[in-house]
């Protein structure tokens, strides 16, 4: 039997004599794969994901055996700051099946970079046969601080970048772990987080079941490979496509999809030098600003949940974005005055964001169409004109 780094646990009770707990083998038949995908969506406070990476914490799951063209994933999790954690529960019983994991695993965010945020609510409604904003909802029910359109914009930027929580929960991997390590670093990848977890269980009558997660590698102990793509570019993959046919598309976002092409066709902007964004099939649209998409963006949004529509600017909350951001504030004054209005300045979980919002009686109604295309046009354009130069000099001092 292999012989565990970690010592035994000790049950210590007042007046009594220490419990030693006996070590449960998960491949003894009395548990399985499904007992730890249960255990780990049922409770996830039981992860160590702080140890990981502190960006993940506060683990909503959303649902087991989600749909993807790379199979049904495990379980998948979400933060109220839009971050995505795909879960595999793997019992390891040699070393090829430890390999196919991780390809396994590697598949799903794969497929999921090139999602965006409809394709996944579609298939978490799917999954959970639950309408509406599926997603957002399971997440708002435990933090109901979380606003909609910067949940949504988190995700969909998630999404975007490859920006995932990548988990294997299994048994006695420790020993693979180098090996893993090994091929992990072999691969080309986005930008994900990576960890291994062990799960121990330990039993005796008097006490019942302790369960003991051990992280044994993350992606701060590992070498990572990131492609970063330029935006508009995608990685083919031929033998496996994701369909979209206009017929799975929810009412909404055939809505979202209608909206913005044909907004985004009228629209008219100063300055002919900025790149056009993109229609989606969801509540928000993206323009790139200086330097990269990953670190600043203006943002067009609807958030149907309180009837209000909105334009915003916002930096990554990385040392890259935390300074654009500040090199902003130094000009606060001068950029309200230029806005000729007085936005919103938030500190949100994981970005800043400059915003203005106006509330409809209807944000999808006919009769607000106009008024709301004229809003999005007159202060994308607005933002676009004051931000675009500021960010773009902040990006030459800084080169």
């Amino acid at each position: 039997m292999r012989k565990s780094a970690y010592g035994t646990p000790l049950v210590i009770r007042d007046g009594a004599d220490p419990i030693v707990l006996n070590k449960v083998e998960i491949t003894d038949g009395s548990y399985d794969e499904k007992f730890i995908q249960e255990l780990a969506f049922n409770h996830p406070s039981c992860l160590p994901i702080s140890e990981i990476d502190r960006a993940y914490e506060e683990l909503v799951p959303i649902c087991m055996e989600l749909n993807t063209p790379a199979g049904p994933l495990d379980a998948l999790y979400v933060t109220p700051t839009g971050r995505l954690v795909i879960l595999e529960a793997k019992l390891w019983r040699n070393p090829e099946s430890r390999r196919k994991v991780v390809a396994q695993i590697l598949d799903y965010a794969k497929e999921f970079s090139r999602w965006d945020y409809e394709d996944l609510q579609r298939e978490t409604s799917r999954r959970l046969g639950r309408k509406g904003n599926a997603l957002y909802e399971l997440v708002a029910e435990k933090y109901p601080d979380t606003n909609e359109a910067q949940f949504v914009d988190e995700v969909q930027q998630s999404l975007k970048q490859g920006r995932f929580m990548l988990l294997i929960l299994g048994d006695g991997i420790r020993e693979g772990a180098a090996a893993i390590a090994e091929f992990i670093g072999s691969v080309g990848s986005l930008e994900f987080s990576f960890g291994l977890v062990e799960l121990a269980l330990y039993k005796d009558d008097a006490v019942g079941m302790v369960v003991q997660p051990r992280v044994i590698a993350r992606t701060v102990e590992i070498e990572r490979y990131i492609i970063r793509l330029p935006d508009e570019a995608y990685i083919e993959d031929e033998e496996v496509q994701v369909a979209r046919d206009d017929s799975e598309l929810s009412e909404s976002a055939l809505f979202y999809q209608a909206f913005w092409s044909e907004f985004l066709n009228e629209l008219q902007l100063d300055d002919a030098s900025q790149q056009p964004a993109n229609p989606t099939k969801s509540e928000n649209i993206y323009f790139k600003m200086p330097p990269t998409m990953s670190t600043a963006w203006i943002s067009a949004y609807f958030s149907k949940a309180t009837n209000t529509v909105g334009v915003y600017v916002r930096t990554s909350k990385k040392e890259v974005g935390d300074t654009y951001y500040q090199a902003l504030l130094v000009d606060k004054e001068e950029i309200e005055t230029d806005l000729s209005l007085t936005p919103v300045w938030r500190e949100y979980a994981g970005s800043y964001s400059i915003s203005i919002s106006k509330p409809f009686s209807d944000v999808h109604s006919k009769e607000n169409r106009d008024a709301v295309k004229e809003f999005f046009a007159h202060h994308i354009n607005l933002f676009v004109n004051v931000f675009r130069p500021r960010l773009a000099r902040i990006a030459e001092d800084e080169s």
